[in-house]
């Protein structure tokens, strides 16, 4: 194997193991504290750990960066962090909500109609409706077996997640665009924006309070270091050498690299269902991904 074509199935390994790690640090930080209070200091750490790098270059942002970005955090970020954590705060398997929350990319392809170009088509709203089908699969198989301890609406929480996801990637798309920032300063104010999202959050909910269990430690850095650094700069590297359909194509290989992590790290169970549901969610991914007929447009 040559060492490019090694390096690249290295960078792709680490791209799924550090998205995926985001799913395992939550639960491994909720064990022992409150959603809300773990988010809160994961992104007072990053905040910290991107303002000390970009230094002088935070008196640069303008204000249309400013709004531009804060909206993007909003939805990509805190409602879509808040939705997930909270659920598998609750008893939600990590596995289980991050097949729930891969509904996204399908969601976004569904709902571009932005151009021609991106227009959805009858294949890819079919491709949508069989995923959806694969993911109540998997929920009502969990639910029937042994997961009526965890309310329904902590299975609706993912959704809301990848909705607001997809919102915001809706939104990138058809903003108009400010001047091009690189990749950390975005990520800056995005998470500066989140981090007043959470400080609401904790203070309102009265859950603020100082970490000392070591599993929740652990959790903060784990969320800081892989989560978000390696997990950006994985992502960013991957599109200097693959295109953006390859590289979300990777983002379905998460739900089972976190079932098989959380079933090794926490035992979680792994039920028959679980399984039909990932292969209808596959079978709606290749209906979606099914090339449209080109329209010509008469002169």
């Amino acid at each position: 194997m040559r060492r490019s074509t090694l390096g690249l199935l290295l960078l792709q390994a680490a791209f799924v193991l550090s998205w995926s790690s985001g799913y395992i640090g939550a639960k491994l930080g909720t064990q022992g504290g409150d959603a809300f209070n773990l988010l809160f200091w994961r992104f007072l750490l990053v905040s910290l750990c991107l303002g000390l790098f970009l230094n002088v270059r935070l008196l640069n942002i303008s204000w249309a960066q400013v709004r531009h970005y804060a909206v993007i955090g909003f939805l990509s970020q805190f409602l879509y962090l808040s939705c997930l954590y909270v659920a598998i705060q609750n008893g939600l398997p990590p596995g289980i909500a991050a097949i729930i929350a891969a509904l996204q990319p399908l969601m976004t392809a569904a709902l571009s109609t932005g151009s021609s170009a991106e227009r959805s088509g009858g294949w890819q709203w079919a491709g949508l409706v069989v995923s959806f089908i694969g993911v109540s699969i998997v929920i009502a198989g969990q639910y029937g077996s042994g997961g009526a301890g965890v309310s329904l609406i902590m299975y609706l929480l993912p959704v809301a997640a990848a909705l607001g996801l997809t919102m915001a990637t809706l939104y990138e798309r058809r903003s108009v665009h400010v001047q091009d920032a690189g990749l950390v300063l975005p990520l800056f104010i995005q998470s500066m924006w989140t981090l007043l999202g959470f400080t609401a959050a904790v203070l309102y909910t009265g859950t603020l309070s100082i970490p000392h269990d070591s599993d929740v430690l652990i959790s903060i850095v784990w969320l800081t270091v892989f989560s978000t650094f390696v997990a950006y700069l994985s992502l960013w590297m991957l599109l200097r050498v693959m295109t953006a359909t390859r590289v979300a194509a990777l983002v379905y290989l998460e739900p089972p690299v976190t079932l098989v992590w959380a079933a090794l790290m926490f035992g979680d169970v792994i039920y028959p269902s679980t399984y039909a549901g990932i292969a209808v969610v596959v079978s709606g991914l290749i209906l979606l991904r099914l090339k449209r007929p080109t329209v010509v447009c008469a002169s």
